[in-house]
């Protein structure tokens, strides 16, 4: 771990961290399969009624950067505490809601809202401590167990959200008590990085500074690579189950299958980063990417959208470790919240923008999925050639 930090972190510890992690997709996904009977209760709110799912994006997307500082300033493990306690409450207010008007809608938005912020707490405290807590081959370990949590994490919860949703449409939001057992957690086996004596000494020397062009080029990628992830849950389902004729219930295996493709190549990044530099990983992820989205407009059928969701996790389980681990190495103990917190805000964004960027698109392409797909599938290779080029030239560079 880190010189410097006088607590030394427990496999109970790293638990904590996954777990936590788990929750940082979490916005939307214990509650969408509740989204149609919702719909039925507030009748013509359609708009509204989706935007449950999309605002907690929008809330971190928002705030991401301000709660990294704030972990900055006032302490990690603090700022992750709180936001557990402000996540939980505010994503169990929506089993207590009692009536359909469209008042009621717009206080249980404001609640989503506020699970946003939640999760911008978490999201950027706990990936702020996974770059002060640990060092070299430990981080790029923990950043792999972190991007693949994550994956799982949002399998796990949309499942059970979908068994709960069996019960009524209330129910979905008692996934959010999953905070309580997490914040005991993170009582019992974390403690805020310290600096001892050999640090102070170390801080009156000027403070090395992040590289603000490759923050811009991370924060970039981690949007663009969110809007090609979340355009499949999106639009996969219906695609599936009105173009070839696929059941709900396996559409839902489908989507399991992209999050757990995405879960074991996350958890291979550690021996990926030996054997390929981190903007080699990248472009490699995004040309799966492409090769993935391409796929559909060569061969409609069941057999070509298995394939498509199992390179396409695997080009997303690179990308995303990747990204993470670029930035963590340019943190330091009085920037990591603010620049894991950007590393959030961009990711949600990137989640928020695919719901924007869709349905004008899909417009725009005669609403062929295919189509739709091929031109996302333009978009992946078209990164993952610059990286290429990016990588040869940080390769070349002396100071890369």
């Amino acid at each position: 771990m880190p010189k410097g930090s006088g607590f030394v972190p427990t496999k109970a510890t790293l638990l904590t961290i996954m777990l936590c992690s788990m929750l940082m997709l979490m916005g939307g996904a214990a509650v969408a399969p509740a989204l149609p009977l919702i719909e039925q209760v507030f009748v013509g709110q359609d708009t509204l009624v989706s935007m449950i799912i999309t605002i907690p994006s929008l809330a971190v997307g928002l705030v991401g950067f301000g709660m990294g500082a704030l972990a900055d300033r006032f302490g990690k493990v603090r700022v992750l505490g709180i936001s557990l306690v402000v996540f939980t409450l505010a994503g169990v207010f929506g089993f207590l809601m009692d009536g359909s008007s469209q008042e009621q809608l717009y206080i249980l938005l404001v609640a989503r809202f506020i699970v946003g912020i939640g999760i911008a707490g978490i999201s950027s405290a706990v990936t702020a401590l996974i770059a002060e807590y640990y060092a070299g081959i430990d981080r790029v370990k923990a950043l792999s167990y972190q991007a693949a949590a994550m994956g799982v994490g949002v399998l796990i919860l949309e499942y059970t959200g979908g068994l709960l949703a069996e019960l009524s449409w209330r129910e979905p939001f008692l996934v959010y008590l999953i905070g309580v057992p997490i914040l005991l957690m993170v009582l019992l086996t974390m403690r805020e990085p310290s600096r001892d004596s050999g640090e102070e000494t170390e801080s009156k020397m000027p403070e090395r500074k992040a590289d603000g062009r490759l923050l811009v080029i991370c924060y970039a990628t981690i949007f663009i690579a969110m809007t090609m992830a979340f355009l499949l849950p999106t639009k996969m389902p219906t695609y599936l189950q009105t173009e070839l004729a696929v059941s709900a219930s396996v559409t839902g295996l489908f989507l399991g299958v992209h999050g757990v493709t995405n879960a074991c190549v996350s958890l291979m990044y550690r021996r990926i980063v030996q054997r390929m530099a981190p903007f080699t990983t990248i472009a490699v992820g995004f040309l799966l990417l492409a090769v993935a989205l391409v796929t559909l407009k060569f061969s409609e059928s069941v057999a070509s959208s298995i394939a498509m969701m199992i390179i396409a996790g695997a080009g997303l389980g690179m990308v995303c470790p990747a990204v993470s681990n670029t930035l963590a190495g340019e943190t330091t103990a009085s920037t990591s919240g603010k620049i894991m917190g950007g590393y959030s805000t961009s990711l949600n964004f990137g989640q928020f923008a695919i719901s924007l960027i869709s349905v004008p698109l899909f417009a725009a392409v005669g609403n062929s999925y295919p189509d739709l797909f091929a031109v996302m599938a333009v978009v992946a290779l078209v990164v993952g050639v610059l990286f290429i080029f990016l990588s040869r030239h940080r390769a070349a560079s002396p100071s890369a």
